[in-house]
């Protein structure tokens, strides 16, 4: 019963009191002192509420919103609305009754983090359905979660990351795969010594794309690639060389002779500038 409907039904037996029995002055003056009383609470419970949300202006916050969820935010300012303390969040206001958790701003940003981090785990697929494709999705997840302090880890939920780490593993054998695959499909060193410059020429950008998944791979998925295969690619880019050298063909990526003739090019126009001024030197002294 609120205050005003107190009121009211006292007024009401004043009214309507039998005026052969009527309510003896101790029991009004009984009612008026649990009324005040009352008052004094309400009053103390408003002053309490106020001072409360004053100390919560910058504080980070998380309201809960009914159906919408929780919102979170920093408070901007508190105000008065309909008789009740109002939080501004987000240039919106919220009950006081509808705070829900206080903390500072580590825990607020990890609490943060964590939740766009399980929303970015729920978004990629599951292992069966796994494809090379998906690569930079895992690594952009993988990326955000080294991105937290220590103390925001802590807020990950432990099967966002089991399937994070999950996911790591099936795409560094889905990635050794490819790549043992792509070298399977090279020239035989027999068919590059015997190859003509059109057809090394070939080969040559057949090896320039199985280099570039090699180079791609992580050292975790280098060490899932069969010790043979590796082999097997290092004897053909050997074989490559010596037969593109041989016919004087540069592998296609290869700009160490472009590299060297710039270098060349480079030391000869200091060298020339060099002498010149030399010259103008001695010129100059010969005048003077």
């Amino acid at each position: 019963m609120g205050q005003d409907q107190f009121l009211q039904l006292l007024v009401a037996q004043m009214q309507y009191q039998d005026p052969l029995e009527p309510t003896s002055n101790t029991e009004w003056v009984a009612q008026m002192a649990t009324f005040s009383m009352v008052e004094s609470l309400n009053n103390m419970q408003t002053a309490f509420d106020k001072q409360s949300a004053n100390s919560l202006v910058g504080k980070y916050v998380f309201i809960n919103d009914g159906d919408n969820g929780y919102v979170k935010g920093k408070v901007d300012f508190i105000t008065k609305q309909d008789g009740k303390v109002k939080l501004s969040v987000g240039d919106k206001l919220y009950d006081l009754d509808q705070l829900d958790t206080v903390s500072d701003q580590e825990y607020f940003e990890g609490a943060i983090l964590a939740n766009d981090f399980h929303k970015m785990v729920q978004l990629l697929p599951n292992e069966n359905n796994l494809t090379v494709s998906d690569s930079g999705l895992v690594k952009s997840a993988r990326e955000e979660y080294e991105k937290m302090t220590e103390t925001q880890k802590q807020f990950v939920e432990k099967a966002d990351l089991d399937k994070l780490k999950a996911l790591e593993a099936k795409m560094d054998a889905l990635k050794a795969t490819e790549f043992t695959g792509s070298v399977n499909q090279l020239p035989t060193v027999s068919e590059i010594e015997n190859a003509d410059a059109d057809t090394l020429m070939k080969y040559n950008a057949q090896f320039a794309d199985t280099k570039k998944l090699y180079e791609a791979l992580t050292d975790s998925q280098k060490g899932k690639v069969a010790e043979s295969t590796t082999k097997q690619y290092d004897v053909i880019k050997d074989a490559l060389k010596k037969a593109s050298d041989k016919l004087n063909i540069k592998p296609e990526g290869d700009d160490s002779d472009d590299a060297d003739g710039t270098q060349s090019q480079v030391s000869d126009l200091l060298q020339k500038i060099l002498e010149e001024l030399q010259a103008q030197n001695k010129n100059d002294s010969a005048g003077n």
